[in-house]
């Protein structure tokens, strides 16, 4: 899954206020933009204040010619805008619906919303299929007061509550809903406390049924420009109201339990990948026959070897060794039998050799060593114990088997086909010297 920087999804035309600016400039920016809420600016600290703090300011009767610096304002979340979505979920809480993004120095770059993250991380069937209705479950509640309530009762319900909006209901029918906007106009107008509700409040009351799926709301948010909705059941009863953040924050929980649930699966699922790849790796390097290297691997190593010998100075001696009259092996005793020197042969080098020198099947009945730190007299020595070793071992049904052996010494100037034409020469001179015999090729600069 991929998960983009901050930087891509922030929205950066943010209205702010100087830290030094009046709470009248906040005011008179969040009503000119139509926004419940705004960022203050201090250097690379960034607060808000919001619709509750100038309800609160106001009740408490603090001049709006107060500077913003002479206020305790809430401290908004801070992210580097490189920084991608996955670690603003930590960050995410019911309190600050906005979290700043920042610039490398601070400065601020730029807002997200918990709303954008999730657009960027949540899995659509969760939105799709989860009715608003679930989120109930923690019984959500709202307050109603009736038309005739004056604002000042109002207003002292909304300093302290955790809802910015109240229903007003008559005879058990909604009326009207009294929003954060609405206040920030009647404070931004300077009428009377004492005034009506029915006088302010927004009506007729959008309503949504609360079997509606979370991205059904969440789009209902969207297209309305709305920052609740108010659920009803199917006789029109209101049964309560659900804000975005509300939406958001029940869809990552059962995000995070499909997660929880699914985990083993994902170890489980994981491990049998790392199994298949494990065994596409031996299949690319390995020669299945006799499980040392193959050609191809081989020839990667050899390009690694040469390298190091080029750099410092390092001898490396090439052997290339084919077993004698094998062809006869294969006609007389079959194929499986044939497989079965050829397991024991490359059984034999392996164990004869340091665990440092690279053995491989080159082809058919062909093998080549490297052998690391060694010129021809070294290489010479190593072959001879090899062709020994298999001269005097009998194999059941077969016999005795040999081999010819060739070598030369890879030098610097070599590359892998250069090397490999002389030790196969001498592995081919000594077929024509009768065979189970070691044939060293001289190597000129």
């Amino acid at each position: 899954m991929f998960f983009p920087t901050l930087g891509l999804i922030a929205t950066t035309n943010v209205i702010t206020a100087s830290i030094h600016h009046t709470i009248q400039d906040a005011l008179n920016k969040m009503d000119f933009h139509n926004h419940r809420s705004i960022v203050v600016v201090n250097q690379t600290l960034h607060h808000i204040i919001s619709t509750k703090d100038m309800i609160r300011l106001k009740l408490e009767g603090v001049p709006f010619s107060t500077p913003l610096s002479l206020l305790s304002l809430r401290l908004l979340p801070m992210i580097d805008k490189e920084s991608n979505i996955v670690n603003a979920l930590n960050l995410t809480n019911e309190i600050d619906e906005h979290i700043c993004v920042c610039n490398a120095d601070g400065s601020l770059y730029g807002l997200v919303t918990n709303s954008d993250i999730l657009a960027s991380v949540d899995p659509q069937v969760i939105l799709d299929s989860l009715q608003i209705a679930t989120i109930f479950e923690k019984k959500y509640g709202y307050k109603s007061f009736s038309p005739d309530t004056s604002m000042d009762e109002i207003l002292d319900f909304m300093k302290d509550s955790l809802s910015d909006c109240v229903i007003l209901q008559e005879k058990g029918e909604a009326v009207g809903i009294l929003t954060s906007k609405d206040v920030l106009r009647f404070i931004g107008d300077g009428r009377q406390e004492t005034i009506k509700v029915s006088a302010i409040m927004s009506s007729p009351v959008e309503t949504l049924n609360q079997k509606a799926s979370i991205n059904e709301g969440l789009e209902y948010l969207r297209k309305r420009s709305f920052k609740r909705i108010v659920v009803t059941d199917d006789d029109g009863h209101v049964t309560g109201i659900v804000t975005q953040q509300d939406l958001i924050s029940r869809t990552y929980l059962k995000w995070s339990q499909l997660m929880q649930d699914h985990f083993k699966q994902f170890e489980e699922i994981t491990q049998v990948l790392q199994q298949k790849n494990k065994h596409l790796t031996q299949l690319a390097t390995k020669d299945l026959l006799t499980e040392i290297h193959n050609r191809h691997m081989f020839m990667e190593l050899f390009a690694k070897e040469l390298s190091q010998l080029k750099r410092e100075s390092k001898k490396l001696a090439l052997v290339m060794m084919d077993l004698d009259h094998f062809k006869q092996i294969n006609d007389k005793h079959g194929h499986n039998i044939g497989d079965f020197v050829l397991k024991h042969f490359a059984s034999l080098v392996s164990t004869s050799v340091r665990e440092g020198d690279l053995f491989a099947r080159w082809g058919g009945e062909e093998f080549v060593l490297l052998l690391r730190n060694a010129g021809c007299e070294e290489g010479y020595g190593v072959a001879e114990k090899i062709r020994f070793l298999l001269e005097t071992k009998k194999f059941e049904g077969v016999g005795q088997v040999t081999c010819s052996i060739g070598i030369t010494e890879v030098m610097d100037s070599d590359t892998l086909s250069s090397a490999i034409e002389r030790a196969d020469g001498a592995m081919y001179a000594a077929k024509d010297a009768g065979r189970n015999c070691t044939i060293t090729c001289e190597t000129k600069e």
